[in-house]
């Protein structure tokens, strides 16, 4: 038997009987002769860790990552030792190293987070909060669970908070970027009521924009089309649109399930519908991305919306879609994301038993009659026939918002959408 294993038999044989000290002596000896010996240098660091020298602690796991370099439970008690030693910057290094290895659980982005917080850069950890949120959507509510351990939910309401603190401040910087105009006052008390510093009043139970929240004097269900002077020249257009999307709709090559799993939507009643056909879509523009594939196939109905004011991300048309209903399709209450924008419907197949009902107010789509409402109020819509229902949707300003005050608010969404794309953990 070799030196070596003659010490861990006695080491074990210690350990056996409960005396520490003994056995801490002998990993000495053995790593006197074998500084890599990783048993040792794991019991040396738990007990380092217990008697509170995390120096040690770093020491003996810094060299026992050198040769086990993917050991997690290695990599979270250094990451301990070094914080406790007010070293973040390398407590930093550590914990990254862990999420490189194990980016799927949602404490690694709260411990990094934190730590950034600790180091002043608010903007880094609201970026891996964000990210944490994407890999568990249930990591910036931990706090409001009683029954969550308290270091969790300390770690996740400081998540919360500096999330909501970083994107008030962002929006705000983006409207103060057009001028600090009192014109601009309504869009800069605007919130994003899923994460704003600022309290989000809804003055109406069924009225709850999900994104952006815009307060004005008067808040209609469904407007009235003859105050829109564009209307008479797109209903006078629809013969020409509807000849066109019906003969080149290609929903089996071109279409996409409207809701997919980004929309979070969840139960019984969305089951039909997310990821299913039931409700297509044939995009135009999204997200003011131009569909190359498609926008081709209908220059007579991009060229009717020519004179629409719609609404823009980036230069581009924001969303323009042709929606499929299948027969016998319901799309349950829902509400729509920004109060800054109306949605705009033509229908350009509308079989019997159609409707579309916004709050309380229920309206039966009318074939090349513009209906234009506002989605922030909780909406549903249905097809009850054996036919498909084909609508032209597009999005549209609200008529009272000024120009500056939409060059604003796109402002405002171009900063959320450049910093949620530049997001990073490392």
């Amino acid at each position: 038997m070799t030196l070596i294993a003659e010490l861990e038999n006695r080491a074990m044989a210690f350990s056996q009987r409960g005396n520490t000290e003994a056995t801490m002596r002998v990993c000495q000896e053995i790593l006197a002769i074998d500084s890599n010996h990783l048993s040792s240098l794991r019991f040396l660091a738990d007990m380092a860790i217990a008697s509170g020298d995390f120096s040690a602690t770093a020491d003996y796991l810094t060299t026992l990552l050198e040769n086990s370099p993917g050991d997690l439970q290695a990599l979270t008690q250094l990451g301990q030792a070094l914080y406790r030693q007010g070293k973040l910057e390398r407590a930093v290094e550590v914990y990254t190293d862990y999420w490189r290895i194990k980016p799927g659980g949602g404490t690694i982005y709260l411990t990094l987070g934190c730590l950034y917080v600790e180091l002043g850069d608010i903007d880094k950890a609201a970026q891996v909060f964000s990210l944490g949120e994407v890999v568990d959507h249930d990591l910036l509510s931990l706090w409001k669970n009683p029954e969550t351990n308290p270091g969790v939910s300390q770690m996740s309401k400081t998540a919360w908070e500096t999330l909501c603190q970083h994107h008030t401040e962002l929006h705000i910087a983006a409207v103060d970027a057009v001028g600090k105009l009192e014109s601009l006052d309504r869009i800069r008390d605007a919130v994003w009521p899923l994460a704003d510093m600022r309290p989000v009043i809804h003055e109406h139970p069924q009225h709850r924009p999900q994104g952006f929240s815009i307060k004005y004097d008067t808040a209609p269900t469904f407007f009235d089309t003859t105050m829109f002077p564009w209307r008479e020249h797109l209903e006078l257009s629809y013969p020409d649109i509807r000849k066109e999307i019906l003969a080149e709709l290609d929903v089996a090559n071109d279409g996409r399930p409207y809701l997919t799993n980004r929309h979070r939507l969840e139960g019984k009643l969305w089951e039909p519908l997310v990821n299913k056909m039931s409700w297509a879509s044939v995009h135009l523009y999204q997200n003011g991305v131009a569909n190359e594939k498609v926008v081709p196939k209908f220059p007579q109905t991009l060229e009717a919306l020519a004179g629409v004011p719609l609404a823009t991300t980036n230069g581009n048309p924001s969303e323009v879609f042709i929606s499929v209903l299948a027969p016998h399709t319901r799309i349950p209450a829902h509400f729509g994301v920004s109060s800054a924008i109306l949605t705009a419907h033509l229908p350009i197949e509308v079989p019997p038993d159609c409707g579309l009902k916004v709050h309380d107010d229920i309206r039966e789509p009318e074939a090349g009659k513009l209906m234009v409402f506002d989605d922030t109020w909780e909406h549903s819509a249905w097809n009850d026939s054996d036919r498909p229902r084909v609508v032209l949707i597009f999005e549209v300003w609200r008529p009272e918002l000024s120009g500056p005050e939409q060059e604003a608010i796109a402002r405002s969404f171009q900063a959320r959408e450049t910093w949620i794309k530049r997001r990073r953990v490392d």
